[in-house]
């Protein structure tokens, strides 16, 4: 028997902002200085001096006498949104303690038996998650991530909290991170047959000895979630939006678990609280953070079952049948990936899908010689 506690480390740098999604930034957005100009001065419409040249500006803009004011305080005012992709301001750090009890199988029993605890903190903004919503899923100040962009002026402007190229602004969990993971695999060896009290006999250890369970139950936390705006009124074009965070309220609905994943019984039952959210003013950034840990996606758990039976047999043969049990207890897993988390929408916050498999067993025979 062997008790080990361990720390797990990974470092990652100069990663794409998207993790496993090729996460685009749009570096035609509007300096956030601006957003002190308000959305009357930023969406007035002026004198277009792109008009009649749509061979330089392209149609959209080549053939139209006007534009607004904030089109021509892009940095490329000839262009619309302009999108730049492999990004490598992405970084992630992973840290893990484990505690784990292995014992081999003696006097009937053994397994092994595991508890991590983990925090995994990234700025990868473009990450997705099968089991859990990221939110706005890429950028929201498309100035933080890149360098040449022209520098912001002052380290902070008004109705503004975030600092020009800061790709760390958005560090934070990560849309992947789970701080709790428990894994239970006991091995039992039944106590009947050959050399045991019960079942000596040559027919009773025919049917009762050689008998083998095992089992793996797996007991994992849920994931942060990402809350995003349908409204980007902002004003800087080409950036999402987020919401603001009402102060003092929970951003998980009440009741038990079943009450709060979308049903036939509960067609309106929503997970995450959308009374947590208000909707960001005009010409602001809303100051929800980029993943929402309060409250996170339901948890993670399945149990496997392993019967086998072994069978001596003369001349050195062996024969063995098995019966594998996956997902015992046929328990679904909630997925929020495709929630809806657009503030202001009516299906905010309801988890309306499931994954994983149903029950499936599987019978093997084996005979060598």
């Amino acid at each position: 028997m062997a008790v080990t506690f361990s720390y797990v480390g990974a470092r990652g740098d100069h990663l794409p902002l998207g993790g496993t999604i090729n996460t685009a930034v749009n570096i035609n957005q509007l300096d956030p200085k601006y957003l002190a100009l308000g959305s009357t001065v930023l969406n007035q419409q002026v004198a277009n001096p792109f008009f009649g040249n749509p061979a330089f500006a392209g149609t959209a803009l080549g053939n139209n006498a006007t534009t607004t004011r904030g089109q021509l305080l892009r940095p490329f005012p000839q262009f619309f949104d302009i999108s730049m992709f492999q990004v490598s301001e992405g970084v992630n750090r992973y840290n893990a303690g484990v505690v784990e009890l292995s014992k081999r199988v003696t006097h009937g029993w053994g397994g092994r038996f595991s508890y991590t605890y983990s925090v995994l903190k990234d700025n990868q903004v473009g990450e997705t998650n099968f089991y859990s919503h990221p939110g706005a899923g890429g950028p929201i100040n498309n100035y933080n991530y890149v360098a040449s962009l022209p520098a912001c002026t002052g380290d902070r402007v008004a109705s503004y909290t975030q600092m020009c190229f800061d790709p760390l602004v958005d560090y934070t969990n990560g849309i992947l991170d789970t701080p709790h993971r428990f894994v239970v695999a006991p091995i039992v060896a039944l106590p009947f047959g050959k050399d045991h009290k019960i079942g000596q006999s040559r027919v009773g250890n025919l049917f009762a000895g050689g008998w083998t369970m095992a089992a793996v139950f797996t007991w994992q936390s849920g994931f942060p979630f990402g809350v995003t705006q349908s409204n980007s009124n902002s004003n800087l074009l080409g950036n999402r939006q987020r919401p603001n965070v009402v102060s003092g309220a929970d951003t998980s609905t009440t009741g038990d678990w079943l009450d709060r994943i979308a049903s036939q019984d509960h067609p309106t039952a929503a997970w995450v609280n959308p009374a947590a959210f208000s909707a960001a003013a005009a010409g602001t950034i809303g100051n929800a953070p980029r993943v929402i840990t309060s409250t996170r996606s339901p948890i993670l758990t399945q149990t496997d079952l392993s019967v086998s039976k072994n069978i001596g047999l003369t001349g050195g043969r062996a024969a063995q049948i098995k019966i594998e049990v996956i997902n015992l207890f046929n328990r679904l897993q909630p997925r929020g990936s495709n929630m809806t988390m657009t503030q202001g929408n009516a299906a905010f916050g309801r988890i309306v899908a499931q994954s994983g498999f149903m029950r499936m067993t599987q019978v093997m025979f084996r005979y060598s010689w």
